[in-house]
């Protein structure tokens, strides 16, 4: 029997109005790649950086993203850069890199649709 769980990975997926208009966010701002694509007009997209997924699908509700949560953390291996290339891009920052009462220095943006991204790296 394999020590291997059953589990693959995971994929957030975030529901967006304009999704043409989110991944150019993506993919101009925070450099994912756009690896899918489906419908016409597109109604589903696959962003992925390194081994981070972002799933993006048109939203047919009145849904709002949390205005005080992350919907997203993503861990990376240099915290600076990451600020700072969002700080270039013009991203809507929160709040500067700080090492939080967690023991992770991290930051947040707000994406054009609302959602909270967090970027933190535990040093």
């Amino acid at each position: 029997m394999s020590n291997r769980t059953n589990f693959s990975h995971s994929a957030t997926i975030f529901p967006v109005k304009d999704i043409q208009r989110s991944i150019d966010f993506y993919t101009n701002r925070l450099e994912f790649k756009l690896t899918f694509s489906w419908g016409e007009p597109t109604n589903y997209a696959v962003l992925k950086n390194g081994g981070v997924s972002i799933h993006l699908t048109v939203k047919n509700d009145d849904y709002v993203p949390s205005k005080r949560h992350c919907a997203l953390y993503i861990f990376v291996y240099d915290i600076d850069k990451i600020y700072q290339r969002c700080k270039d891009n013009e991203v809507s920052i929160v709040n500067s890199p700080e090492v939080r009462d967690y023991k992770m220095k991290d930051f947040d943006i707000i994406v054009p649709e609302g959602y909270i991204i967090t970027f933190g790296n535990g040093e």
